[in-house]
């Protein structure tokens, strides 16, 4: 994940007695102009549900938090969420998993409904198209953009002598494998979307966190590592 996100769960492997390297494989850069954003974020009251899929979709929409906070918001995953109670929105509901068929059904009743999605410039589309197979109309507004970034050398030969490497999202998974993977090292994925798409791309998952939060990540590397010495 981008460097200035990794620090929370980077020092609470260390407490935990790891030594943590962050490699940034992706970088958040905001979305040049931003008309479609603005537009969307102008006009909330039109919908009836937005969704943000991330803290960096939270992040982009802050100068609208009081339009928010009248709007039926929802967060995927619990990172999500906080940030929007930090913007003072409590959300409606919080799917645990980004996982199309896991956040549609808790939107429900969709048909005829309209649902602005905020997500990545890169963002798959299955979440739009499983709400409009429901019978939602949806707009998808790009809150920010995802470059992948190219490690060094020094940093490549970090991630290919370690014991295992987190992938923290899709786009993460996909500049990885930009790079010819991770060696030996254990792939772990934040969450089952993560690993699909990794492992669509040959990446070898060996481990996929039950709950997408950094929480998640630590129980699954515990379980996984707690009786090396």
């Amino acid at each position: 994940r981008p460097r200035a996100q990794a620090g929370a769960l980077a020092e609470a492997l260390q407490e935990l007695g790891a030594t943590v390297e962050t490699v940034p494989l992706v970088a958040i850069e905001p979305i040049a102009g931003g008309a479609e954003l603005d537009e969307a974020l102008q006009k909330l009251d039109r919908y009836d549900w937005v969704v943000f899929t991330s803290v960096n979709g939270v992040a982009a929409a802050r100068e609208y938090a009081e339009g928010l906070s009248t709007a039926k918001v929802a967060a995927v995953g619990p990172a999500t969420a906080s940030a929007l109670r930090a913007l003072g929105t409590d959300p409606s509901y919080v799917p645990e998993q980004f996982a199309a068929a896991q956040i549609a059904p808790g939107l429900e009743p969709l048909a005829g409904s309209r649902v602005l999605l905020l997500q990545a410039d890169i963002a798959e589309p299955a979440l739009a198209d499983e709400l409009e197979r429901r019978g939602a109309s949806v707009d998808a507004a790009a809150a920010y953009r995802t470059i992948e970034i190219e490690p060094s050398a020094p940093e490549l030969a970090t991630m290919r002598s370690v014991d295992a490497v987190i992938l923290a999202s899709g786009s993460a998974a996909r500049s990885l494998a930009r790079q010819g993977g991770a060696g030996d090292a254990l792939v772990v994925c934040i969450g089952p979307g993560t690993a699909e798409i990794a492992r669509e791309l040959g990446l070898p998952v060996g481990l996929t966190a039950h709950e997408a939060t950094a929480d998640g990540i630590i129980q699954a590397l515990t379980s996984h590592f707690g009786g090396r010495e």
